[in-house]
């Protein structure tokens, strides 16, 4: 007996280490694959080898780039045919007798189906009426496995974290099942019998945890194999290692070890943003990303669930342990059974009552069959217009690989495989139509990644019908061939990906009709949704758009379409963000955001920035998207601060800056946005509450800010931080101020207080940890904005030519205002009577970014002076923007003494602000004297001359006399102006933000700089003309 036992031992130990021989390493298989049917007639394989090598030839003169055995078998084609029938025979009988045991059964959960999978591809199209049959099965059993694999995959990331025993799992099953049990067929299935479910999820996950320690702790120990497993493996590490016991899967340690090779795995699910809804569990899981990789497995899953009761009944009444005469008696038993559990079956919550059946639940199963025979009906005659079952054809209707249609969409074949899966059993002829719709699905998931990884390479080439056209595609598609397989370290990296590159013409025939075949499909997406898109229908269209439409004219009008449209999207959501940057109520209501656009747009308009046109030209449209959105998640945004218990959270941690830090710097930047535009975000316990408790916390982060900048230079390293940091706290210690202070002391109340000398450390390690990150960061972020910052200013100083050319030839003059201190132009008038010839303080002291014209009543404009005028103003509006821009970068760049990563970028960055230069502008004074001449005339009269004589001395007298007859006063007033060349600086109090500058029109904390007035005149019509623009910074 034991010699027996012992026997039987070997025998099974012979019998495993046994290896199915690979078909790559016989050339009979590969024979078979490209003559098909031809192999079995000598003359006929003999005929057809030789085209095939000649066009071969053709397009791989030495046959040896796709394969080496196909040189062996042209180089010596006249004898492979002899004797080919009998080999192929005995092949393809062999594997018949293999596949017989295999396919009368469920798989065994080791069995490994690739390589008979391989030998049913390549031997199915020259033995048709032997393996048709039987690999048509086995093709189905291994895809049903696969999906029944991604749908536990999807649950055991669902519930990771709750798989340490059953109980767990039923409890949270429950709740998943509900939001996740409609994403696929095979999901409804696992959520019918959670019990069930959890045995096995529970099971596998513990297989889970012992298999996944090995493969950690193999990659831990070679360093070689780090690069290629560590995000597969991290990403297993997070969903798995909270089901097992310990920490023996060393989790963190391999992280670290990944980390040292930049890789990095960052958990699924999105950012924190308190105004979107809670993560569902499909985006917790990145439900999607996972059937994305599914797919390249050829399992393509789509969410196209029946789910009605019609349909779950069905599904119910084909378990076994359900009995009874007939599909009505089965139904109502299945049904008791399911009521008594009614909470884990909500689509049959109403065919239930207590626990047993409703009225409508006897209703129902009375009515049952009546119901599946009309969609049986509908069924049958959709297989049949698919053309993927015809009962009066050979091997019982089952179709050949090869003769599988090409032409079903992915969502034809979620819905005629979920037509299967519930309806098989009952419709008849059910099981061997859906034979064909499951082997029709699974292949084309196959034919798609290899059909999708060819096409990607031959862009431009999928599009032709003659022969010079068929040569030059064979002769790329054999240089693609050859460099896939080089990547793929020599070997192809599927079997359908080989089946293409083996056969040159056959592929040319196949890839341009799947090429063919995706336009009409994305041509009727397009349809449904280039008016309307989403977000997602962007990405997605858009990107089929792209590489479709490099070899086809078809779509090209509705991709515009759908550019235009997404454009719009884009665009509305980045005039979205700047509005809710802007802190004001603009997005309250769709009046306050109309009126406000339509300023803006005039704006932006004038400038030249054609940022918005698009949304500009739909107002109305734009700002009702853009409201309701806001709207919508103000509401979201109220809920979340409520359901979260924030403020209660922050109110009781006030004293604890750690941990306010952590939260405040996530909530209160959303209130700052947000608050402006939902008016109920500043009532009770909301934001209002939130920005109270949060001041503590940005009270010190200023001061750290502060202290970042007089750190500069030794923040590359902690212990040059430690020791500039203790001389300047010792420096701090001598003032009065107890928040500087408190920088270098714990404010921790009881006896948890750090010393002064620990609290330095702890500031300087988090100091350095920030300076970090952002040379992390800052290096790409610096480079892209350098750039856009060169390219401004470039158009800047284009402009700013056109500009001065413009001033010139319409002899426009732009002018400084000089003001006294109080902002007031100055004016020497002797008098301080109102002059309607001068600005008065009104006008000069604006308080909005305007342009005023003033001048001569009736004096027209010529449209060079517009031209110039308009010019001017978008040139200083240009140069504004820049200045701040460059006053962000360049401090940005103050930590650049301690990261080296940014330096060569922000010399640049200095380069080009410094050679920022605005356009030149002449002080304008004006002077007014006033002079008085007085002009008296006088007249004098004289009277005749007398002679006195006294003896001999004789002496003339006369009388003179002078009349005032007329005094005239003259008064005249004169100004002057004076004009000289000089700079003008404009300065601005916009505040920027830590990561971007506020760039719009109207920014905050707005104060009047110097008014500037521009004179232009026309010699020829000698009148004066004078404008005056006040540019508020």
């Amino acid at each position: 007996r034991h010699s027996l036992a012992r026997a039987v031992a070997r025998a099974v130990k012979r019998r495993a280490q046994q290896v199915v021989k690979s078909v790559y390493d016989d050339e009979d298989y590969l024979l078979a694959l490209i003559l098909k049917e031809d192999a079995m007639v000598e003359l006929q394989c003999k005929e057809r080898l030789k085209k095939y090598c000649e066009n071969l030839e053709e397009v791989d003169k030495k046959l040896n780039k796709i394969y080496p055995k196909l040189k062996d078998i042209c180089e010596d084609k006249d004898k492979k045919c002899t004797s080919l029938k009998t080999k192929i025979t005995g092949k393809c009988q062999t594997h018949k007798t293999t596949l017989n045991p295999i396919v009368l059964k469920a798989l065994e959960e080791n069995y490994d189906c690739k390589e008979h999978e391989r030998q049913c591809l390549f031997l199915e199209g020259a033995c048709p009426s032997v393996l048709i049959e039987d690999c048509n099965k086995l093709r189905n059993l291994c895809y049903q496995r696969k999906r029944d694999e991604v749908a536990e995959e999807v649950l055991l990331r669902a519930l990771h974290g709750d798989l340490e025993n059953t109980t767990e799992c039923e409890k949270k099953i429950k709740n998943v099942c509900q939001k996740i049990g409609q994403e696929s067929d095979e999901l409804t299935m696992l959520c019918l019998d959670q019990k069930k479910t959890c045995v096995n999820l529970v099971k596998k996950g513990k297989s889970k945890c012992s298999t996944l320690e090995k493969e950690v702790e193999g990659t831990i120990k070679n360093n070689d194999k780090q690069r290629e497993t560590c995000l597969l493996l991290l990403e297993q590490c997070y969903f798995y290692r909270r089901n097992c016991k310990g920490d023996k899967l060393k989790c963190d340690e391999l992280g670290k070890k990944c980390q040292e090779q930049n890789i990095v795995y960052i958990p699924p699910g999105p950012d924190f943003d308190p105004t979107r809804p809670e993560a569902t569990v499909a985006e917790d899981i990145e439900l999607e990303d996972f059937y994305k990789k599914a797919a390249k497995d050829g399992v393509l899953i789509r969410r196209f669930t029946l789910r009605e009761t019609t349909a779950l009944l069905a599904l119910l009444i084909q378990d076994s342990s359900a009995t009874g005469s007939d599909n009505k008696e089965k139904c109502k038993k299945a049904l008791e059974k399911k009521c008594k559990t009614l909470q884990e079956h909500e689509p049959l919550k109403s065919l239930c009552k207590g626990s047993g059946l409703s009225d409508d639940g006897t209703k129902k199963c009375e009515e049952l069959q009546n119901d599946i025979d009309k969609t049986c009906k509908i069924f049958t005659s959709k297989v049949i217009n698919s053309r993927l079952f015809d009962p009066t054809k050979g091997n019982n209707g089952i179709l050949g690989w090869g003769g599988l249609p090409t032409f079903l969409s992915n969502e034809e074949c979620a819905r005629l495989e979920s037509y299967c899966f519930y309806y098989k059993e009952a419709c008849p002829d059910g099981k061997k139509a859906c034979v064909n719709v499951r082997a029709a699905c699974y292949k084309r998931g196959l034919d798609a990644r290899a059909n999708k990884v060819l096409q990607e390479n031959m862009r431009g080439l999928l599009h032709g019908s003659n022969e010079t056209w068929l040569k030059k595609f064979q002769q790329e598609l054999v240089k693609v061939c050859e460099k896939l397989k080089e990547e793929n370290k020599g070997s192809f990296s599927n079997d359908e990906l080989f089946v293409l590159c083996v056969q040159p013409t056959k592929a040319a025939r196949l890839l341009t009709h799947d090429h063919q075949m995706r336009v009409i499909f994305l041509r009727q997406q397009l349809d449904q949704k280039r008016d309307f898109p989403t977000n997602k229908d962007c990405k997605e269209l858009g990107r089929k758009c792209q590489d479709l439409g490099k070899d086809s004219n078809q779509i090209q009008w509705p991709c515009h379409t759908l550019k235009q449209q997404c454009d719009r999207l884009g665009t509305t959501e980045i005039l979205k963000q700047v509005l809710l940057d802007e802190h004001k109520d603009t997005l309250r209501t769709h009046e306050n955001c109309v009126t406000y656009l339509k300023e803006k747009c005039n704006k932006w308009s004038r400038r030249g920035d054609d940022r918005f046109t698009f949304v500009c030209v739909f107002q109305n449209a734009t700002c009702e998207l853009m409201v309701k959105d806001v709207q919508d998640r103000c509401e979201v945004f109220k809920e979340n601060i409520q359901t979260s218990e924030i403020v209660e959270f922050l109110k009781n941690n006030k004293n604890e800056i750690r941990r306010l830090e952590r939260n405040c710097s996530s909530w209160y930047p959303y209130c700052n946005r947000f608050s402006p535009n939902c008016p109920d975000l500043t009532k009770g316990d909301t934001c209002a509450k939130i920005k109270e408790h949060c001041e503590p916390f940005y009270e010190r982060k200023a001061l750290e800010d502060a202290l970042k900048v007089e750190l500069r230079g030794k923040l590359n390293k902690k212990n040059k931080c430690t020791t500039a940091l203790k001389g300047y706290c010792t420096q701090l210690g001598k003032l009065n101020n107890e928040s500087i202070k408190n920088l270098c002391k714990d404010s921790t109340q009881g006896n948890n207080k750090n010393a002064e000398d620990k609290m330095v450390e702890e500031l300087c390690k988090k100091l350095v940890e920030e300076v970090e990150q952002q040379c992390k960061v800052l290096p790409v972020e610096l480079t892209v904005l350098e750039k856009s910052l060169e390219k401004d200013v470039k158009t800047y100083k284009e402009l700013k030519k056109e500009a001065k050319k413009a001033m010139e030839k319409s002899n426009l003059v732009l002018s400084l205002v000089k003001k006294n201190e109080s902002n007031v132009p100055k004016n020497n008038s002797e008098n301080n009577n109102e002059n309607k010839t001068t600005p008065s303080k009104r006008q000069d002291t604006t308080e909005h970014v305007k342009i005023l014209r003033r001048g001569i009543k009736d004096v027209s404009v010529t449209e060079l002076e517009v031209e110039a005028f308009d010019l001017t103003a978008n040139v200083f509006g240009r140069y504004v923007d820049l200045k701040e821009r460059c006053k962000k970068l360049t401090s940005d760049c103050g930590i650049k003494d301690d990261c080296k990563e940014i330096k060569d970028v922000c010399e640049k960055i200095q380069g080009v602000c410094s050679k920022l230069e605005p356009l030149k502008v002449k002080p304008h004074e004006i002077k007014t004297v006033t002079e008085t001449n007085i002009t008296t005339v006088t007249e004098t009269v004289k009277e005749a001359e007398k002679t006195v004589g006294d003896g001999e001395k004789c002496k003339s007298l006369s009388t003179t006399d002078t009349w005032v007859t007329h005094t005239s006063t003259h008064t005249s007033t004169s100004t002057t102006t004076s004009t000289v060349t000089s700079r003008i600086t404009l300065t601005s109090t916009r505040r920027c933000k830590p990561t971007k500058c506020t760039t719009g029109d109207d920014p905050e904390d707005v104060k009047p700089s110097e008014g500037l007035r521009m004179n232009g005149w026309s010699i020829m019509k000698g009148v004066l003309l004078a404008m005056m623009i006040s540019v508020m910074i």
